[in-house]
């Protein structure tokens, strides 16, 4: 693909509507229209649990709207992520949920087109940028965590959200926002996020509806960053923002502002989203898990006393510090395979393919399930206990994709050490602050919302105590 037309990509494939004619297939696509959609929501592992009983690691099925085959495994995670032979779309995968929210952004690229595009944020992920991200996001993380301290009837998940969209603006778009643009963000992100599980998913104005307030959210941002991606080409700033909006073509050529502001929305909202569903989650197994919390807590006291300096915090982890992490990082990918950011990933076939021993035709929609694989009985010893150690002892690594909550191949998630680094630090800040505990009357969260990210659906009330 020319340089000249880099921001033109509409390969033929698009044209062409899902095939739904896979009835070859063991399955069944359970109840008219709405297929196995809501209790999938619901308890996403259990629904695929009981149709593979039934059917084996290949099946057809119906869910969330949608007809499609269903690949169980971490070869098939392997076959459809690391795709050699250019035979898997994500694009047209997850075209009917996100195309009007995320078009445009990585995800929705193959490809040749998804190559070049991806050159956008190479400079941004480099060792350089990602040792400055560190100093830029501990006064935002110290600031808050402080204040979390003084506050009654705390909830986790609205604050650890709010502290890492301000983290988000300083490290990705260079701005410290002020109260009402936070909330405005904060607001458009959640509109889309409620829009891509829209049932009614029409753009009607006056009734109110998710999808409508998706997509006024989405516009909130294509403006937002219309107008910020122009500044950010101005000056030497080191922000995520900047590096996009300077970053230039093999013909030294800038890309348009508006392909910028689209990867911008999408890496925001993924690195936003995802690492607060995984600091959530964590602290739900933490404060049932004293243990591991106080261990998370002596390792960062390790290396805060080997370095021989302690800030008021206790908290200053350093950009090399973060691969010693053993056990913190343990954590996070343990959070990862009970609860992955992102349950599933879609393609579909460009053209005739076989999975399984099953011929595939072309413009198949085809789902494999981080979710389910990352508790197969068969590869995972206790496979729902919450285990970190599991790790340490590498049962992951009995196949390169069993562990696999960041997907692979081209389409690999750009941001894993981002997320990674994140995480850590936002924890070890928690932990040498604040012994936490259930609220009053809680436990372990009943209800977990799984999509469009994980949650409790009570949003984590919990007792701070300050150390």
């Amino acid at each position: 693909m020319s340089e000249s037309n880099f921001f033109s990509d509409d390969p033929e494939y698009v044209q062409y509507k899902d095939n739904t004619n896979i009835n070859h297939l063991p399955g069944d696509y359970g109840i008219p229209v709405l297929g196995y959609t809501l209790s999938y929501v619901q308890r996403p592992y259990q629904v695929i649990d009981q149709n593979r009983k039934k059917y084996g690691d290949i099946f057809r099925t119906s869910m969330t709207f949608q007809k499609f085959v269903m690949a169980l495994g971490p070869e098939y995670i392997k076959q459809l992520t690391l795709d050699r032979d250019k035979v898997f779309s994500s694009r047209m995968g997850y075209h009917a949920p996100l195309k009007h929210f995320f078009e445009g952004g990585l995800l929705m690229r193959d490809f040749d087109a998804h190559k070049f595009h991806r050159r956008i944020m190479q400079t941004a992920f480099k060792t350089a940028a990602m040792r400055n991200y560190v100093d830029t996001m501990h006064p935002v993380i110290d600031k808050q965590l402080d204040d979390w301290g003084g506050m009654r009837e705390f909830e986790f998940y609205p604050h650890v959200k709010e502290l890492l969209l301000d983290v988000g603006a300083k490290v990705f778009l260079g701005l410290d926002l002020v109260d009402g643009e936070t909330q405005r963000l904060n607001d458009a992100f959640l509109a889309m996020g409620d829009g891509t599980l829209a049932i009614i998913r029409k753009d009607w104005p006056g009734l109110g509806l998710a999808y409508r307030k998706g997509m006024n959210g989405r516009r909130y941002l294509d403006r937002f960053f219309n107008e910020l991606v122009p500044q950010r080409r101005e000056g030497e700033g080191t922000d995520m923002a900047s590096f996009f909006a300077r970053e230039t073509t093999e013909a030294g050529d800038v890309f348009p502002t508006d392909v910028v502001s689209k990867h911008l929305i999408f890496l925001l909202l993924a690195a936003h989203d995802t690492t607060t569903a995984a600091l959530t989650m964590a602290c739900c197994y933490l404060a049932e898990n004293k243990q591991w919390q106080e261990r998370i807590r002596e390792e960062v006291r390790t290396i805060i006393a080997d370095k021989g300096v302690e800030d008021a915090g206790g908290n200053r982890i350093a950009f090399d510090d973060l691969a010693t992490m053993e056990d913190t990082g343990n954590v996070f990918k343990e959070i990862e395979r009970l609860h992955p950011s992102v349950p599933a990933f879609m393609r579909r076939t460009v053209k005739e393919t076989e999975i399984g021993g099953y011929p595939i035709a072309a413009h198949t929609p085809i789902q494999v399930s981080p979710i389910y694989t990352h508790r197969m009985e068969e590869w995972w010893s206790d496979p729902h206990s919450f285990d970190p150690d599991r790790f340490k002892r590498e049962e992951h690594k009995q196949h390169p994709f069993l562990w696999a909550p960041f997907g692979g191949g081209a389409h690999k998630c750009i941001g894993i050490h981002f997320a990674d680094m994140l995480f850590k630090m936002v924890m070890a800040g928690l932990v040498m602050r604040y012994e936490f505990s259930f609220a009053d009357g809680q436990g372990f969260p009943d209800a977990i919302q799984h999509f469009p990210f994980p949650k409790p659906q009570n949003h984590l009330p919990l007792v701070l105590k300050k150390l």
